[in-house]
């Protein structure tokens, strides 16, 4: 009897959790679609940072900061500055009200496609970085915070069918690239930024109208370096207490943080596929 019991439950959970999942994930869709095109009110003076995922977001976080601020790293975490825009409206880690009590300019991480990115006249900034780096890249991220298995062939198929998060990095840049010439995009590439960290950042800057001082720019170019940086990781990673119970590996948020990785990862058939994809989906 108990057996039969047991196997009724089980049989009865089976069946409930896929239900239970895709129930709180309407709620949580419906939710975050009602706070961000009908609660949330942009300001003209609204920075938007966007990236497709593992394209140097948290770098030009913290140039945004160094930028914006005294550039003191005495934060927790960089996301209590600068909120992950859709992921902390989809988690209820802030709401629309506590965004309306953040100071201008307001500067919020986003890797949201261009379709869906609140619009307003404020300032958006995209990072594009090439594709083949941010899949090797996002293997490893997959693998570190988000509990992947599988191996990089089997990511990499994921990764070029877009059933990844965030889904295809073909349409997301390519969603963005269309519109890099209005006025208040500023639409710069992941590997120019690294050849010429200086010019770049002061091209920010600029894009962003803030004034800083002669004197400041040796201690801005020093705290935006990738070593400065790994040094405060724990302040940038997104890697919590409850993750690491779940088993996931701590300090792995920063990994090389340079370019040409995918050419080295990719074979040659990968790198047929990928570029059929590129050629198929971005119109440069």
């Amino acid at each position: 009897m108990k057996r039969l019991i047991s196997w009724s439950m089980k049989m009865f959970s089976k069946f409930l959790h896929p239900l239970i999942k895709l129930l709180t994930s309407l709620v949580k869709g419906v939710d975050f679609y009602r706070q961000v095109k009908l609660d949330f009110v942009a300001r003209p003076d609204d920075i938007f940072l966007v990236t497709y995922p593992r394209s140097g977001t948290t770098w030009t976080q913290m140039i945004l900061y160094q930028l914006s601020s005294n550039g003191n790293t005495d934060f927790t975490h960089i996301s209590r500055i600068f909120p992950y825009f859709e992921r902390s409206l989809m988690f209820n880690t802030i709401t629309v009200a506590d965004l309306d009590k953040l100071p201008s300019p307001r500067i919020f991480k986003s890797h949201l496609p261009y379709d869906y990115i609140p619009k307003g006249a404020g300032k958006y900034i995209y990072i594009a970085r090439n594709g083949q780096d941010v899949a090797v890249s996002y293997y490893h991220f997959h693998r570190t915070h988000l509990g992947f298995k599988g191996d990089f062939d089997e990511f990499f198929n994921l990764f070029l069918k877009g059933k990844v998060l965030y889904r295809s990095w073909f349409a997301h840049i390519n969603g963005w690239l269309v519109h890099k010439d209005s006025p208040n995009v500023l639409f710069l590439w992941y590997e120019d930024m690294l050849k010429d960290s200086e010019k770049y950042i002061r091209k920010i800057a600029d894009f962003c109208e803030f004034q800083i001082e002669p004197e400041q720019w040796p201690e801005i170019l020093k705290r935006t370096t990738f070593d400065f940086m790994k040094k405060h990781a724990k302040q940038f990673d997104p890697i919590t207490e409850r993750l690491l119970d779940d088993g996931l590996i701590q300090d792995a948020f920063f990994r090389q943080g340079k370019a040409g990785e995918g050419k080295q990862c990719l074979t040659a058939e990968q790198k047929i596929l990928f570029q059929k994809n590129f050629d198929k989906y971005i119109d440069v």
